[in-house]
């Protein structure tokens, strides 16, 4: 009994740490919980599109899992070395070893049930608004939230894991050490570090590495491998800078005399010296936490906000078919005939001939093809007379000229070699027929030619039809399927109205399961900043307290506590925003194979998203200074 006392009464002296932990460790339960209970929804899974968001819901989970398990660790090794001293002084009472371990272990029990119950309470809680937002954003109203064992008993043993794992970290930190020096060890510092000059160079060189890859990556089928290598380098890079750089900064302000020698700044840098290894690798945590936000938002904002844009690259009109064959008389009777029986009314309709997609790559200069691995775009071809009867438009053409249609008229060279033949080009800003065959993840290059031989013969592929329909009606659903089953068009064929659906299912459930991720990732780069200041507050009180006792004045304390805290507190946003400026050319190219070829928007995400990060860090910024500066007043 006197052992649960004396671990409740330490839960309670210490409750702003331990409640500042039981409540952000059970925010994190209740996202783990509402990703399971999506995992075993069976009309998420029986929706258009389910599968995928499911699948999507499996990877978000192992990520926020492994966010929670190292956020956990990370805050206990704090609250630890902070209860370092109290645990000594069990032992100097006359408490063994045995009797701390028997402490500790009420304690993380204790911790664990509050974590999980309060955790459980609010994923219940949260739980149907979680559905109403995915269906908002599905635009479905198929979706309703399901109650069953298994998410719950999943919660409970997966963070009961967690717990056991600390538990466990903590005990055999406590066998490793005599308790008698665990009094003296709360106050203890880094050794001073040198300035590690090979580390630096290596971070810069490794960073450097990574952003060129980032920049230069062009949008083909390896770009994600290459996009994921950047983001090792960047990652293993943005370590080795934070604390290198940390050191080095720290000791080029030292040597500046008439800097360093200001109470101010004396005080702060001084106090940095003994803890920036610890210093430089939380705020590189922050930084990544920071940038993996932004990437996340821009990428999934863009693609949510431009899946119009993606859905008339796939479908500029209501029904796409493609044939090898004119449509016969007996074709349009019978699209007529099913028309009339869905009520159905028909509306404009294009028949273009143009050859079969040629993979390659599009330069400046010349088209050259490639296969699939190495590619970057297709180049079909079409003559001027449909080109003029598609736009109504008297466009002529030499045998050496070409009209060339390409995403947002991105392509604006004069000439063009293909296939040993030099063109003139000109280039066409918009093109009514303009999509992209097949959906594949290659930008579409449609090429204008004075007549039927000369496009063969840059394209010698054989030639097919695409013919576009748009339909007004009640029954589309039913008239499609019809059409389809009539014509027999399986991979050829394609309804706008059914692919919105499925980019609305899609893009609208990436978008929810980003948001919960960014909150996981938000909650705790938000404890991580807190976290940090507190324990700088608590090895930074007493050398502040001594100062203030032989003549530092409040003023020149809450001076030097914002010079300190500034000095460090901006360098993770920098970096972040350094991250996102190098990083955007690789989401492009991403976000490019799934047909989503506007750039302005994808920067206006951007921007928009970093201005609010940036918002929200220096409102972050205040409180947590604020924290601080109690902290070191505390006397």
């Amino acid at each position: 009994m006197i052992y649960y006392r004396l671990a409740w009464s330490s839960l309670k002296r210490n409750k702003q740490q331990y409640g500042l932990f039981v409540f952000a460790s059970a925010i994190l339960v209740a996202l783990n919980f509402i990703f399971l209970a999506l995992i075993a929804n069976t009309s998420l899974k029986n929706a258009n599109g389910g599968n995928y968001i499911v699948l999507m819901s499996n990877l978000y989970l192992r990520f926020v899992l492994m966010l929670s398990v190292i956020f956990m660790f990370y805050v206990d090794s704090f609250i630890m070395k902070q209860r370092n001293q109290e645990l000594g002084l069990f032992n100097i009472l006359g408490l063994t070893r045995s009797d701390l371990r028997l402490i500790i272990i009420i304690e993380d029990i204790l911790l664990y049930l509050g974590t999980i119950i309060l955790g459980l309470l609010m994923g219940v809680s949260f739980l149907k608004l979680a559905f109403l937002s995915l269906q908002k954003l599905m635009q479905t109203q198929n979706l309703h939230e399901q109650f069953s064992r298994q998410p719950f008993l999943q919660v409970i043993g997966i963070f009961a894991f967690f717990f056991i794992l600390i538990l466990i970290y903590n005990l055999f930190r406590l066998r490793k050490v005599k308790p008698i020096d665990l009094w003296g060890q709360a106050a203890q510092g880094e050794r001073q570090p040198k300035n590690h000059w090979i580390l630096a160079i290596l971070g810069v060189l490794t960073l450097a590495a990574g952003y060129f890859i980032a920049v230069t990556v062009k949008p083909r089928i390896t770009s994600f491998t290459q996009f994921t290598l950047a983001v090792i380098l960047v990652v293993i890079g943005t370590y080795f800078v934070f604390i290198a750089a940390s050191i080095s900064m720290l000791q080029f302000l030292k040597n500046r005399k008439q800097f360093y020698y200001q109470p101010n700044h004396f005080i702060s840098i001084s106090g940095m010296f003994n803890r920036m290894k610890q210093n430089g690798a939380g705020l590189a945590s922050i930084c990544l936490l920071c940038t993996t936000i932004l990437v996340t938002m821009i990428a999934t904002i863009s693609i949510y906000q431009g899946g119009q844009d993606v859905l008339n690259s796939w479908n500029p009109y209501d029904i796409m078919m493609t044939t090898k064959q004119p449509l016969t008389v007996q074709n349009q009777q019978t699209i007529k005939s099913l028309a009339k029986t869905n009520q159905i009314r028909l509306g404009q309709q294009q028949q273009m001939a143009m050859t079969e997609p040629t993979m390659g790559n599009l330069t400046k200069q010349k088209f050259q093809k490639t296969d699939l691995s190495t590619s970057t775009c297709t180049l079909s071809t079409l003559t001027i007379k449909d080109y003029n009867r598609i736009q109504h438009q008297h466009v002529r053409l030499k045998a050496n000229e070409l009209l060339i249609v390409s995403s947002n008229n991105s392509y604006q060279a004069s000439k063009i070699l293909i296939k040993g033949h030099q063109y003139q080009i000109r280039p066409v800003s918009s093109f009514k027929l303009y999509f992209n065959y097949e959906r594949t993840i290659l930008k579409p290059i449609f090429i204008i030619a004075a007549n039927q031989k000369i496009a063969q013969q840059i394209n010698p592929q054989p030639w097919i039809l695409v013919n576009g329909i748009n339909i007004t009606g009640q029954h589309q659903k039913q008239f499609v399927q019809q059409l389809q089953s009539t014509f027999k068009l399986d991979e050829s064929f394609s309804s706008r109205s059914q692919l919105k659906e499925s980019f609305n299912n899609l893009f609208g459930g990436f978008l929810f399961l980003s948001i919960i991720a960014c909150i996981s990732m938000l909650l705790v780069t938000v404890l991580m900043i807190y976290y940090k200041q507190v324990a700088e507050g608590y090895a930074d009180r007493e050398r502040f307290q001594t100062m203030q006792q032989v003549g530092l004045s409040k003023q020149e304390t809450r001076q030097a506590i914002h010079s300190q805290v500034l000095l460090v507190f901006m360098l993770p946003i920098i970096g972040a925003t350094v991250n996102i400026a190098f990083a955007l050319p690789a989401i492009s190219s991403i976000l490019k194979q799934l047909s989503l070829y506007n750039d302005q928007l994808v920067i206006y995400v951007a921007l928009s998203t970093l201005g609010i990060m940036l918002l929200a860090y220096l409102a972050i910024y205040g409180l947590t200074t604020k924290v601080y500066e109690r902290l070191v007043h505390a006397y």
